[in-house]
Formats: structure tokens, sequence, C-alpha cells
């Protein structure tokens, strides 16, 4: 799985998130093949880097959390430039 997405690819997809124990993958919570269910939490492994992780923190059981969602609304399907490697003013990579 290619670790730079485009913005159209985001886009189609019906949640994308940023994984947080790789910081590089991005993948479609919509598509994950659940491992388990429990009274608090579902569970899968990431499709970037297989790590096992849980919905927790979107829930409110933990602070820690092994995803960030990203914000469609603000990805232009358009902009060829991969999404997280926009140059700011600084010439520094912006993370949007």
């Amino acid at each position: 799985m290619s670790l730079r997405h485009t913005n159209a690819q985001i886009a189609a997809m019906f949640k994308p998130v940023r994984c947080n124990r790789c910081r590089s993958g991005i993948y479609d919570i919509g598509t994950v093949e659940v491992t388990a269910r429990y009274a608090d939490c579902s569970m899968w492994k990431t499709p970037c880097c297989g790590a096992v992780v849980d919905d927790r923190g979107e829930t409110g059981w933990t602070t820690r959390r092994d995803y960030e969602v990203i914000d469609k609304q603000h990805i232009d399907p358009d902009d060829p430039t991969p999404w997280g490697m926009r140059v700011d003013q600084y010439g520094l990579i912006w993370r949007g």
C-alpha cells in the first residue's frame, strides 16, 4: 500500500484516517476488517503498519487515539499535490 495518497483518493474514502502508530499511513476506516468487538470498542489491524488498534479514543474510554480523522471538507480532489505534502511560506511541510 502506498503511503502517499492523492487528494482524490482521500476524498473518495468513507472515513479517511491517519494512523497514529506509524504516522504516515492513511486508510479508510469504513473498509477495515474488524477482528474483535467488545462492549467498549472494536479492534482491527491497520493496513499500513499492521498494528492492532481500537476505537476507544473516539468513544471516550481512553485519551490515547490510535488514529486521527481527516476532515474531508478541506480536501480539494483536483489538487495534484499529495495530501500532507503541502509546503508553507517558510518552506516547511504542512500536514493539513
